[in-house]
Order: C-alpha cells, then sequence, then structure tokens
C-alpha cells in the first residue's frame, strides 16, 4: 500500500494548500463546536463527566485522522518522495498521535498530574516539527560523470557554500565572502608593508 501511495501523481502546491485550507476550517469548527457544548454545559452547571471525557477524545482522535490520515490520501503526500521523505512523514504522524495523547491527559486530568500530559504534547510536538521539516525538504540532483542522476539531501558539510539551514546563501552573501582577505593577501599586504619601509 505504501508503495501505491509513492507511485501517485504528486498535486501542484496549489492544490495542496487548497486542501490544508480547507482541513484547517473543518479542525477549526470541530473545535469551535466542541468548545461551545463545553461552555454550555459550565452555564448550565452541568457536572463534568464521562460526556467531557469521550467528547475531547473523540475530538482529538477525529482531529488526527482528518490531519494526518485523510490528509495522506487528498493530498498524495507520499507521492513522487524518497524513502527519507516517507519516513520523516510517518514519523511526524505517530509523533503527533502521542502529541495528541498527552493533550488529551492534560485535558482529563487537570487536577493533578496532567502536567505530564502537557510536557508529553509539547515534546512530542516538537519532535513532529522537526520530521516534517524533513519531509518538506527537497532532495537535489547530482549528476556524476556516468550520467546518472542521484538524489541526495542537501546538507552543510556537502556544500559549504550552503548555510546550517541547508539553504543556498545569496549571490551578495557569497561574493561579500569571496571578497574578505585570506591569510595569503595578509602576509603578501606585510611583505610590501615591510619593503617599502626599508
Amino acid at each position: 500500500m505504501l508503495e501505491n501511495l509513492k507511485n501517485q501523481e504528486r498535486l501542484s502546491q496549489d492544490e495542496e494548500d487548497r486542501i490544508d485550507n480547507r482541513i484547517r476550517i473543518i479542525v477549526l469548527v470541530m473545535t469551535g463546536v466542541v468548545v461551545a457544548v463545553i461552555i454550555w454545559a459550565l452555564v448550565t452547571k452541568k457536572p463534568i463527566g464521562t460526556w467531557y471525557y469521550a467528547l475531547i477524545l473523540t475530538l482529538l482522535a477525529v482531529i488526527w485522522l482528518i490531519k494526518c490520515v485523510a490528509a495522506t490520501f487528498l493530498k498524495h503526500a507520499l507521492a513522487q518522495r524518497t524513502d527519507e521523505q516517507v519516513s520523516a512523514y510517518l514519523k511526524a504522524a505517530g509523533l503527533e498521535f502521542v502529541s495528541y495523547a498527552g493533550l488529551a491527559w492534560f485535558l482529563i486530568g487537570m487536577n493533578g498530574n496532567g502536567i505530564f500530559g502537557a510536557i508529553a504534547y509539547l515534546v512530542a510536538m516538537t519532535a513532529a516539527r522537526k520530521q516534517r521539516e524533513l519531509y518538506y525538504q527537497e532532495p537535489e540532483t547530482e549528476e556524476h560523470p556516468d550520467g546518472e542522476t542521484q538524489e541526495t539531501s542537501a546538507s552543510f558539510m556537502e556544500h559549504p557554500e550552503k548555510g546550517e539551514t541547508g539553504k543556498k546563501k545569496d549571490a551578495d552573501e557569497v561574493s561579500a565572502l569571496g571578497a574578505l582577505p585570506s591569510a595569503a593577501d595578509r602576509e603578501q599586504r606585510e611583505k610590501e608593508l615591510e619593503d617599502g619601509s626599508v
């Protein structure tokens, strides 16, 4: 099944953005409805019970299913991606599941140990964000002398003209670095100064 998802045709960036916006709207509407129900229950002084826990767990589970599972199929998220990108996407989805579980723990266990859920949420969401960055990083193609092209990830060590983030430096920045004097230039200038003073 994973191979079928990887072999799909990739959607354009506009189509992906349109789907992302729709998913965002659906999530916001669902969250708004749940918050309205909770506010209504507090105003009418309904005791917090099983309905509250079920509502929170259902909301978070549905949000995760929409954002991480349905989006995979709707956006063709794994189409024409490298193995590293697919792995990063799947890890991000798993970490987001852990983060939502931590958020549920926090919201349900607010009377004492819910802080551990908040910590789990923050740690997992941060790790998921890093995996998403790896997923969105486009591989470069390098051409070898035998004519084959090979995909590689941009890294600072492979490409010193790139910054730590893996993005190409501006031409002005590169030329400014090239305009700086080297040690050999400095030695030659000192020698000229010594020769001129003698």
